[in-house]
């Protein structure tokens, strides 16, 4: 049996304030509750929507992405400690980052979801804050169907 994917993905933005002036080596609040345990999305693909005021200097600059699981629905598993810290079982991938001032738009994905509630941290590795706003994540879900 074949599949495909089931149509254009619906969007959400998923994180705003929690990334404006966001500091180099620094994890981000947590993103709006995805509820994919009612909602049981197997994919998802992430855009982060970034401005930095000084031109990001790490060799090879990024924002990676942590998601945070919550099995009975209601507790998470613990946060992403410090920013750089690798957080092994949580990392879902990183955004390159270029090395300019201008507004940069990144996707990553597919992530595969979990059928439970998650919510996304960004850890910003890129020599630089983020600009003080206007700095957004969004999330794609997306099905596979039968043909």
């Amino acid at each position: 049996m074949a599949v495909k994917w089931a149509g254009a993905p619906s969007t959400t933005t998923i994180m705003t304030t929690q990334l404006d002036g966001l500091a180099n080596n620094t994890i981000s609040g947590a993103s709006s509750v995805v509820a994919n345990d009612t909602d049981l999305n197997t994919y998802a693909w992430l855009e982060l929507n970034v401005t930095f005021g000084s031109a990001p200097s790490d060799a090879n600059p990024s924002v990676d992405v942590y998601m945070q699981k919550s099995l009975d629905g209601t507790n998470y598993e613990d946060a992403p400690l410090t920013g750089g810290a690798q957080q092994g079982h949580m990392f879902v991938g990183a955004f390159p980052i270029k090395k300019v001032t201008t507004a940069q738009r990144i996707q990553i994905g597919p992530i595969p979801l979990p059928p439970e509630k998650v919510q996304f941290y960004l850890d910003n590795q890129t020599g630089q804050s983020m600009a003080a706003s206007g700095n957004t994540l969004v999330i794609g879900f997306q099905n596979l169907t039968n043909v």
